[in-house]
């Protein structure tokens, strides 16, 4: 007979023969696709339909406003890493849902610039409050020391995987 123990353990010997990068790869997909993925969207997005929910998208576009309003079109495409006309897809819904405006400069009319409306600064604040609050959570089953090593290793993993996925790291490291 097998006790609980037992498959504890030998759970815990099957993950140290893993390779991190096997690790990380079923990391990532829980995080895509895991049992919690719903919620977790739900409790930083909200849900579709309610007052104060927002699509992922817009809110890329919301948060990069609200640090600097009456930005480019084509600084938005670059910021987000996206074909200008997506930003500009991505503006139209905004536009119609009363989140944001577009502008034509004064000096070159063929320029638009992107901008917040009260409604989109107040909605961007709220879900980002959420967001402060589910991560804050999170980050409590983790010691000080480690949330600061945590945030260091994954940004340098996204820097890491950008630029190999751009072909642009440095092979010797």
């Amino acid at each position: 007979m097998t006790t609980a123990t037992a498959v504890v353990a030998d759970a815990a010997t099957d993950e140290a023969r893993e390779s991190p990068t096997v690790r990380l790869a079923r990391a990532w997909r829980e995080m895509r696709r895991g049992a919690a993925t719903g919620v977790v969207v739900e409790k930083v997005f909200g849900r579709p339909g309610e007052p104060d929910a927002v699509e992922p998208g817009h809110l890329d576009v919301l948060d990069l406003l609200s640090h600097r309003d009456g930005r480019r079109m084509s600084e938005l495409a670059s910021a987000l890493h996206v074909d200008p006309s997506t930003v500009t897809r991505t503006m139209h819904r905004m536009e119609a849902a009363g989140l944001a405006r577009r502008q034509a400069m004064e000096a070159d009319g063929r320029v638009v610039t992107a901008h917040l409306t009260d409604e989109g600064r107040r909605l961007q604040a709220l879900v980002a409050a959420r967001r402060t609050a589910l991560l804050d959570a999170a980050l409590t089953e983790f010691s000080t020391q480690d949330r600061t090593m945590f945030v260091q290793l994954l940004e340098r993993f996204v820097v890491a995987l950008g630029q190999h996925a751009a072909g642009t790291a440095d092979p010797a490291g």
